[in-house]
């Protein structure tokens, strides 16, 4: 079953961390294969900023991606399932960045993150097939019945 047309990874390296931390951060979430793409930016007061993103379109890498998610995860994104659909059936979540250098994935709210952004498919093309469409996707990666 298909349900992604990719997923989709981006994150900031400011200038003071490691940008060789950051991709590593980058290469545990999204698997070691990845091409990272890099830009830079300036911050407000012209600190040095590299912008990384990547992307995985092939359904086992995306559907690894998801069995690496905790399940306290999977229950807090089906519990928000609604907030994090838009429009255009993009699904949007943040890792946080630290803990996915030591290889852990949990989700965030803050800003030190990995944003992630996958684009359900869905047809037709709304919201809420795309909202059901996750709803079965992730409740297949839980161990509740």
């Amino acid at each position: 079953m298909v349900t992604f047309h990719y997923v989709e990874f981006k994150t900031y390296c400011h200038a003071t961390e490691d940008p060789e931390k950051v991709e590593s951060a980058l290469e545990n979430i999204a698997g070691e294969d990845i091409e990272i793409d890099y830009s830079k930016a300036e911050g407000y007061y012209g600190n040095r900023i590299i912008i990384l993103e990547s992307k995985i379109e092939r359904n086992r890498e995306m559907d690894a991606f998801f069995d690496k998610l905790p399940e306290s995860a999977i229950e807090t994104l089906l519990k928000t399932l609604e907030r994090r659909i838009d429009e255009r059936c993009n699904f949007f979540f943040r890792l946080d960045k630290e803990k996915a250098f030591l290889d852990e994935l949990e989700l965030s709210e803050g800003e030190n993150t990995i944003k992630v952004r996958a684009r359900v498919e869905s047809y037709p093309s709304k919201k809420e097939t795309a909202v059901e469409k996750m709803k079965e996707y992730l409740g297949k990666r839980t161990t509740e019945d």
